[in-house]
């Protein structure tokens, strides 16, 4: 037994029951009619080499043509006149055939589905278990030996007792051989068939709470939403501000775009109902888009199919779907939005992979050049992707039918009607709602650090109103009247921004802009400033000191006041020598006192001689000098 399979465990016996995982069938020799329509380099020599055997004119010219090939193929001679043999009985197509046993292991079935097993019950649960950790799995089975006949193994090796007898033996597939079992596994239970699409009649879409069969325009609309993958700019100072967002609306008859919505913001259901008003809405188009059709398609639908994303079981969703009358459904399986999904992939791959600043979709492989090329901006964007949806998606050709576009076979439904068309004001409610806002003078009021301005709110002045605005152009927003007592509010009128000098502007540019002049202003010098304030704070913080200073000292000099008429000032220590008496600074006071001072002393030291009596001359030599004082305020205030 080599190293490597002592290491790995052993592989079981050739006697046993082989077992295919990809599920080929082994194929029979002899089979007639065989075909080989890959012309491959290794095939096509195979064939010189065989033909040469073949147009051999005797027998030495055909010993030297098998040396030939054996050589060149790496092969002995007697493997060169089996395949010989083998191209004159079945034909030259039996030289494309490889080993028959290639991608194919020998392994029971028993083996194969106890590793299943053990992969299936590691990855269920929150459990995640890699195939390397299956394979460590059956080594310590095998490790335990006989152990492995204990009671406690019986469920675990229930139906697979030749699994349980190669484990006690120690003997298992080596880690390649598990790991072509799962990958084998995951391969065919991941594998996807593609669906050929439904007939031109009868076409369904399958919901959460049921079927939909299509047979008309405007009667189903699917809603969905992505992130482009392309950098855009500012239209100021050319610096790259991010990757938009799309929310795009298709009908599912026709397969046209019926309306969209671009923005910075992740998707929302406030997005999804401006992308609803711009698809409901006729579209009208100034010359700066260079249409050369008209964007027809408007009206409702009767159905809204998205997925389960919860902006699409929001509430201001549910408050449109009942304003507008459709019913909102949920698609039962991701594949029935196919129809906005491959549109999505055409956007990205086909369509702005043209311009700078496309990133591809790996966003880890992102092309270095991606933010050093990007120069379009949203306003840009929006108008190069309704040129491409009015004159390139719309007119394309209808998949289903021959010579029927697209747009033409929305247009087939409103043959004898058409569409139901809405009021602008009635669909005031998909756009953004803000809170109240106090009308100030001049009919003004302040939103989003700007003055808007309107004739409308002269008559409002000191009351609250509401206000709506699209995301896509804030320059100008919609006011109505604040409800009150339950009643709804009035729509007053529009609105314009006071100071803004561009025609068009979206929040994202707004908030960008606003961001910009933030960073800008922590970049200039502002040093003279600081250190103005900071002298500032340094002056108010000494005059605080100054003043706590002033404090302490009248609190002190009142305290001396009250204390000092019964205090006791001893001058002289008692047991000061003469010399430290008179070198003493707290006792060096002989110039202040007066000729009545100094008799006061002398009289004083004169009667207490008199008085005590003189038992010890070394004490009395030691006895310091009594000071006599009328004033002793007086006296600490000259003498402190």
């Amino acid at each position: 037994m080599s190293t490597r399979t002592k290491n790995q465990g052993t592989n079981l016996s050739s006697n046993e029951e082989a077992f295919t995982l990809e599920g080929v069938e082994e194929k029979t020799e002899g089979k007639p009619y065989q075909l080989f329509n890959d012309d491959s380099s290794g095939y096509l020599l195979h064939v010189d080499l065989i033909d040469a055997i073949r147009q051999a004119p005797n027998k030495t010219a055909r010993r030297d043509a098998i040396a030939e090939a054996a050589k060149v193929l790496g092969k002995s001679t007697r493997t060169i006149r089996r395949m010989l043999e083998r191209v004159e009985q079945e034909g030259v197509a039996t030289l494309a055939v490889g080993r028959k046993d290639k991608g194919q292991y020998r392994i029971s079935k028993q083996w194969h589905d106890f590793i299943l097993k053990l992969h299936q019950w590691g990855n269920r649960e929150g459990s995640r278990i890699n195939h390397n950790q299956i394979f460590g799995y059956l080594k310590a089975f095998a490790s335990q030996g006989e152990k492995l006949q204990q009671k406690k193994y019986d469920e675990q090796f229930k139906g697979y007792s030749q699994v349980r007898e190669d484990l006690v033996a120690g003997k298992y597939p080596s880690h390649v051989t598990v790991y072509k079992v799962i990958n084998s596994y995951l391969e065919e239970k991941n594998k996807r068939v593609r669906h050929s699409g439904s007939p031109i009649e009868g076409q369904i879409i399958q919901t959460t709470e049921g079927i939909l069969e299509i047979s008309h325009s405007n009667q189903i609309w699917q809603i969905d939403h992505t992130k482009l993958d392309i950098l855009l700019i500012d239209e100021e100072d050319k610096k790259v501000i991010g990757r938009p967002y799309i929310t795009l609306v298709m009908d599912s008859y026709s397969g046209c775009v019926t309306g969209f919505y671009l923005g910075f913001e992740p998707a929302g259901s406030h997005e999804v109902g401006l992308a609803l008003r711009h698809a409901i809405l006729p579209k009208h188009y100034g010359t700066e888009y260079e249409l050369q059709e008209i964007w027809q398609i408007c009206g409702i639908p009767e159905y809204m199919v998205t997925d389960r994303a919860k902006e699409f079981k929001s509430e201001h969703l549910k408050q449109i779907s009942l304003q507008l009358g459709f019913i909102r459904r949920l698609r039962a399986f991701p594949q029935a939005g196919g129809l906005v999904e491959s549109i999505f992939d055409v956007l990205n791959k086909e369509f702005l992979s043209f311009y700078g600043g496309y990133t591809g979709s790996n966003t880890e492989e992102r092309p270095p050049e991606a933010e050093r090329t990007a120069c379009l901006t949203l306003d840009k964007l929006e108008k190069i992707l309704v040129k491409y949806f009015v004159d390139n998606y719309n007119r394309k050709d209808y998949p289903r039918v021959k010579n029927q576009k697209r747009i033409e076979r929305w247009k087939s439904s409103f043959l004898l009607e058409e569409p139901e068309l809405l009021d602008e004001r009635e669909l005031d409610i998909c756009l953004m709602k803000v809170a109240y806002r106090n009308v100030e003078k001049y009919g003004s009021v302040n939103f989003l650090g700007w003055v808007y301005q309107g004739d409308c709110l002269l008559n409002y002045e000191g009351k609250q109103v509401s206000l709506r605005y699209d995301k896509r152009n804030i320059t100008t927003i919609l006011a109505y009247t604040r409800p009150i007592n339950g009643e709804p509010g009035e729509f007053i009128g529009v609105i314009q921004a006071r100071d803004c000098e561009r025609e068009r502007m979206s929040l994202a540019e707004l908030n960008y802009i606003k961001k910009k002049l933030r960073n800008e202003g922590k970049e200039i010098d502002n040093s003279s400033i600081l250190n103005e304030r900071l002298s500032i704070f340094e002056d108010v913080e000494a005059n605080r000191k100054e003043r706590r200073r002033q404090r302490r000292k009248k609190a002190q000099q009142k305290h001396e006041v009250k204390s000092n008429k019964s205090q006791v000032v001893e001058l002289f220590p008692e047991n000061a020598t003469s010399e430290e008496i008179t070198t003493s600074p707290e006792n060096l006071i002989s110039t202040t006192f007066d000729a009545d001072s100094q008799n006061i002393v002398n009289s004083i030291d004169k009667q207490v001689t008199q008085n005590k009596p003189d038992t010890n001359q070394t004490a009395k030599a030691k006895r310091r000098p009594r000071v006599g004082v009328k004033d002793w305020n007086q006296f600490m205030r000259d003498n402190w």
